[in-house]
This record gives structure tokens, sequence and C-alpha cells, in this order.
């Protein structure tokens, strides 16, 4: 990388964006106008809803006892001594109306609710005058619109009159008597709330700042994006600029950080504006004191200037991610127009992963640290709470998976600028009948990418929709589930849209060698698997109700045979056949090997954590390197089918040794499953020397298979460079 070069490029770049106004209004103009419009329109409008007078209509209203009173006698009010404020009495107005009227008529009473007329009718039973002393409980029905807003509002403020005013009649009531307020309420538990104004302001900013950050900090690397890439090539200069002396990953690097440029500036002001808007609410708040309370202006206070300066250093990685994604995106595009529809999917990725740092009950720990996004946005909101014990826990956790998420990201966006396909491609005119016909026709061998993709997608949606189905955890519905989720999808796509579904799922006979290495790593990790089991648990502890569903479970199930089916044998062929079949030759189509390993088990991994438990995805992503590198070398999947069914059968059968000499000779923790330290000793040698053996190895089965372990090693010779 030529750093001068680099920062002409960036330069230029940034030169054109400037002249772009479409872009200065996104990164200048509207974070400027918006939150001031928002807060003081916000403000205005509630103030309003708020302070606007709600009709009750009374019937029955002489049928009122005189002490103590509900209504005002002199007038249109609520009696005085029911409210705590002469502003609170003023929002609800009263229309007596006599028992005989029109609005005893319940049809009327409904029209006149729905159509707005009044906001609620209170109904006065007729004998409650001689009731009001009585033990029996008087029933006085609200009639109101539950989808009608002020309705609804209305019944709530005469609800908390009713509740005084019945705490009134029990008042009396105990002078009659001559018993002591205690009487009715023998045990109190009055609230103590420790949380200042401030502590209550930053809860509110910090649930409501992260999303509007991350979402700024997204719309600021989205349309630059466009521009400079799918613009580019819609204007007819991304040609000029291929041709400089710039190599194509220089050029990458300086659009990456225009557009990182205008995703930070963008979330900065943001951040200032709402700054500036929610110190003007709080002085706003402030003179109005008497009427909305005094601790108004601490909730509406914007965060502190500690909180903000570490806000803004926190944007800068997801910024570079979104910077990174949006390039690669943008550049598949022809036109700006096709740019804007890959963005969506962005947008709906993203939203989710946002929107679950609002859900009660979500905080930071070491599963959310590594979401992407998430970890971000909880890590600002425990910042603007003042949580700096976990904010500084977790800082270096949540910042390099984000960083390391923002550099693949980057290499992909790179990776997409060398391809001609991708820079010169046509813009597309989908015609569904001759893209059936040419899905049908015109088949290749093995899968691309794309449709090792769409088999993962259709594996997840169908996996969906038989869990619904096959709700229970019985053998046969778990070994159907498997079948139809999991091996069903690749089988079907690699019989109807390959060539050849014999090379696309690998099913090749394998020299034995090979079988013998998976058989002997199977046994040889099982002891790392179990501690490595433990360490992920203590990490990511299993929830209670979990852990006893799946004791309950194989508990219940007697047949070792049984266990082995449901947990062993049918995963081990499914997976295997999905995986290191049918996505690893589709991703092994246009990536390099190595590259095609690590994304297998990226997936494999993936699968476990939204299908089965999250405190898999470790130990499945690690094993489905080694079983991606077993597959790659033998070219087949019976060896890494071997290896599956072993391990997993090893981890079933082992849990239920019961011998207590067996136990103490192998284990040093039976609960847990924890071996002795040799035997950790032995496995890890045995593991050296075979998968040693297995990268030094290739396999004879065919000159492609040679070819394809030549290249491997080269490959990997250049990784270790």
């Amino acid at each position: 990388m030529r750093w001068s070069i680099i920062w002409v490029i960036f330069r230029r770049e940034v030169r054109d964006q400037v002249r772009d106004r479409r872009t200065l209004f996104m990164i200048f103009v509207l974070p400027i106008l918006l939150y001031p419009i928002l807060g003081f329109t916000i403000l205005q409008l509630s103030t309003a809803f708020e302070q606007k007078p709600r009709t009750v209509v009374v019937l029955g209203a002489e049928r009122l006892p005189s002490n103590p009173s509900l209504l005002d006698p002199r007038g249109d009010r609520f009696a005085r001594e029911l409210f705590s404020s002469e502003a609170e009495e003023s929002r609800l107005i009263v229309d007596r109306e006599p028992a005989t009227s029109a609005w005893g008529d319940p049809a009327k009473r409904g029209e006149a609710l729905r159509s707005g007329k009044v906001d609620a009718v209170l109904v006065i039973p007729p004998d409650i005058g001689e009731r009001i002393d009585q033990v029996k409980p008087i029933e006085t029905p609200i009639i109101y619109n539950s989808v009608n807003e002020q309705s609804q509002l209305t019944y709530l403020r005469l609800r908390e009159v009713l509740r005084r005013w019945n705490d009134e009649i029990v008042a009396a009531r105990l002078v009659h008597d001559n018993k002591p307020e205690s009487y009715t309420e023998p045990v109190q538990a009055p609230p103590t709330d420790v949380a200042t104004g401030k502590q209550a302001g930053r809860n509110v900013w910090s649930r409501l700042f992260p999303f509007l950050l991350i979402i700024m900090s997204l719309t600021g690397a989205f349309y630059p994006a466009i521009d400079i890439c799918a613009g580019e090539k819609e204007r007819g200069t991304m040609e000029t600029l291929l041709i400089s002396p710039a190599s194509r990953g220089e050029i990458v690097m300086g659009k990456f950080f225009t557009v990182l440029l205008a995703s930070v500036l963008t979330a900065f002001l943001n951040l200032v504006s709402m700054g500036l808007t929610g110190f003007q609410l709080a002085r706003r708040m402030s003179a109005l004191a008497k009427s909305v309370g005094p601790g108004a202006a601490d909730v509406i206070a914007p965060p502190s200037l500690v909180s903000s300066f570490w806000m803004v250093l926190l944007l800068i990685p997801p910024a570079a991610f979104f910077s990174a994604v949006c390039i690669a995106l943008a550049v598949l595009a022809k036109s700006m127009k096709e740019g804007q529809y890959y963005m969506t999917p962005l947008y709906l990725i993203s939203l989710p992963l946002i929107f679950l740092t609002l859900a009660p009950g979500v905080s930071l720990d070491p599963f959310y640290s590594l979401v992407p996004i998430t970890g971000v946005s909880l890590l600002l909101r425990a910042i603007m709470q003042g949580d700096f014990v976990v904010a500084r826990r977790y800082f270096l956790p949540v910042l390099i998976p984000t960083c390391v998420y923002g550099v693949l990201a980057l290499r992909w966006a790179i990776d997409q600028f060398q391809r001609e396909d991708v820079l010169f491609r046509e813009a597309e005119k989908f015609d569904l009948k001759g893209w059936i016909v040419h899905l049908f026709r015109d088949k290749e061998e093995t899968p691309g990418p794309g449709m090792a993709l769409l088999c993962f997608v259709l594996m997840l949606s169908s996996a969906w929709f038989l869990i619904q189905w096959l709700a229970d955890t019985s053998p046969r519905s778990m070994v159907i589930s498997q079948v139809g989720f999991v091996l069903a999808p690749p089988l079907l796509l690699a019989l109807l849209l390959t060539s050849s579904p014999r090379r696309t799922l690998k099913f090749y006979a394998p020299k034995i060698e090979y079988i013998a290495i998976s058989l002997g790593l199977a046994i040889a990790i099982h002891p790392w698997g179990s501690e490595l089991a433990s360490w992920v648990e203590w990490i990511f502890p299993i929830p209670e109700e979990i852990r006893t569903r799946l004791g309950a479970m194989t508990a219940n199930i007697k047949n070792p045979l049984t266990l082995l089916t449901m947990f062993a044998i049918v995963p081990g062929i499914c997976e295997e056949i999905a995986f290191r079949g049918f996505i690893l030759s589709g991703l092994q189509n246009r990536y390099r090997n190595v590259t095609a390993i690590v994304l297998s088990a990226l997936l494999f991994g993936f699968l476990h954590v939204l299908l089965s438990l999250s405190q898999q995805a470790f130990n499945a992503t690690l094993l489905g390197l080694l079983l991606g590198l077993i597959a790659v070398r033998s070219g087949s999947v019976l060896p890494g089918i071997v290896f599956h069914v072993t391990h997993n059968g090893l981890a079933v059968m082992m849990s239920k040794v019961k011998n207590p000499s067996l136990s103490t000779w192998l284990y040093r923790d039976t609960v847990n499953g924890l071996y002795q330290k040799h035997w950790l000793a032995l496995g890890l040698a045995v593991m050296i020397v075979l998968i040693g053996r297995l990268i030094r190895n290739g396999s004879d089965r065919s000159n492609e298979a040679a070819e394809a372990t030549d290249k491997f090693e080269a490959e990997l010779v250049e990784s270790a460079r």
C-alpha cells in the first residue's frame, strides 16, 4: 500500500463529495435541523396534548353524596381536594347529566365516545347514597374508548380521581368506627427510589442515543458509498480511475477513508445536535418545573462531556465496519438505483441488532460483546449510564471483534474490486423464465458461492418451520428435523442444479489412511473438547431451564443406540453432507481453500447459535475448521462423517460412565467430565502428529484432487509467510 496514492485518492473523493449537494445535506444540514425541529415539535405536541382539558360526562350526578364530595358544587369540576395542584384539576371538565337523560342509552354513549364528542362517561349507581357507608363494594362503571389515546388518558386520570375519593370514603369510615388509619392497611410498603434525577436522565438517553447514533453512522456511509462506487460506474468515471497508477487495493482504501469520514461526521454532528437539543429542552423543562415536576429537567438533560468523548471514540469502529460493508455492496451495483436495492438488506439486518439493545433484561456480557453492532450499542449504553466498571471490563472485548469485522469487510471490498466481472458488468434485466431454464439447462458441475449461501438460507428457513411443527423433543422428531432442514436442502440443490452431484457432495471413497486419521483425531480431541466446553460454559453459562430440559431428555432415553442415533449418527451424516459437501464445494468454486474452510466453519458455528445453544458456537466453529481441512485433503466427505460421528458419540457415551474406579482413572472432575492432565497431554501430542500428517499428505484419488492438494499447500505456505 502506498499511502501517498491513497491520500491523493482520498482528497479526490472528498472533493467530489463536497460538491454533491445530497451528501452535504445528509451530513451537515439534516443533523443540524432534524433534532431541534423534532424536539420542539414533540415538546409542543406533548404539552398541548397533556394540558388540553378532557370532558367527562357524569351520568346521575344528582345521586352522589355530599360528603365526601366527588364533584365541586360550584362548577363543572371535580372536588378540589382530590387533586394535588390547580393545573391538574383544570385538566378534567365535568358535564353533569341526570340519570333520566339520553346518556343512559348505551348506544348513544358508545357513538359519542367513538366520535370524540366526550372522552369518558362515569355512571353513578342509583343507590350509592344509601350504600356509601356499607362494606359491600359499589360499582361505578367508567366507559371510554381504548383505541382513542385522549379517551384512554382521560380514563387513567378519572381512575386516579376515583381512587382518591375512595381513600376519603375509607378515612370517613375509620373516623366513624373509631379505627386507626392502619386498620385497613396493616402492612405498608412505601417505595424508595434511590435513583437520582440525573441517573434517570442517563437511563433515558442511554437507550435513545446508541440507537440513533448507529443508525446515523450507517446512513452516513450509505449515500457516499453508493455515489463513489455505483455513481462512478453510472457516470463512466470508474474506468479513468482504474487505469491510473494506483492499485485496486489503494483505490479501495482511498474510497474507504472517504466514506468513513462521512459516516463519522454524520454521527458526530447528530451527537452534537442531539446534545444541544437536549440542553435546550432541559432549560425549557426547568422553566416549567411547577407544572411538569422538578425532576423533569434532569431527566431530559444531555449526557456529560466525559460520556460524549467516549461515545465519539466508540463511533469510529462501527463507522469503519459500515463503511467497508457499504463499499463492498455498492461496487456490485451498476447504477445508484440498483445500489439502494443492495443496501436495503443491510438495514434489515442492522435494525434487529440495534433494537435488541432496547429489549428489557439485555445487558452487556461476553456473548453480546461478540455480536456486531449490538456489542457497541450496549457499550455506549453502559458509558452513558455512568457504569464505567462494566465499560472498562468490556471495552476491549467489544472493540477488538468490531475491528476484526471491519477488517474482514474491508478485505471483502478489496476482493470485489479485483473482479472485472463485478466492476464492468451490465445492469441486470431479470427474466424469471429464462433464469429457471438457465439453471436446469446450463448446469455447472459444482455450485457457486451464491448457491452455497442459498443452501444455508434454505436450511435456516426450513429449520424454523420444522421446529414449530415438531415442537416435541422425541427421538423421532429430532431425527426428522435433522434430515428435513439439514440434509434435504443440499441434496435437492445438488440433484436439481448441478451436473455432478457426486463431485458436489464429495461422494468419493477416500484412502483408508484418512479414515484412520479422522478416527484418531476424534478420540484425541475429545478430552480437549471437554475442556473447551467447560471454559465456554464458564464464560457463557447455559440457562438452568435448558440444562434441566436436556438432562431430562437424555435421562428418559435408556437405549444407548437411540442416544447415538439422535446425537451422533444422524447429525454427523447430515451436517457433513451439507457443510463439508455442498457448502464447502460451492465456496471452493471462487475462494481459496483456506478461505472456503474458514467461511464454511463460520456458517457451521452460526447454525449452532441459531438452532441450538449459543455456547456451542465456538466448539462448532473450531471443529468446522478441522473438518474442512479433512474434507479438502481427503477429497471426500466420508472421513469427516467418521470424525463427526465418533466425536459426538464419545461425548454421549462418556457422559454415561458410572463406574467409580473408571471415572477416577479417566476424570479429575467427574461432574464436568474434565480428563486427567496426562490424558490431555497425550491427546495434544496425538493431535499434533495427526494434523501434521494430514497437512503433509495428499489425496491420490484423481489428478484434480492432487492439484487441489498442491494448491492448498501453497496457500498454507503463503498464509504462514
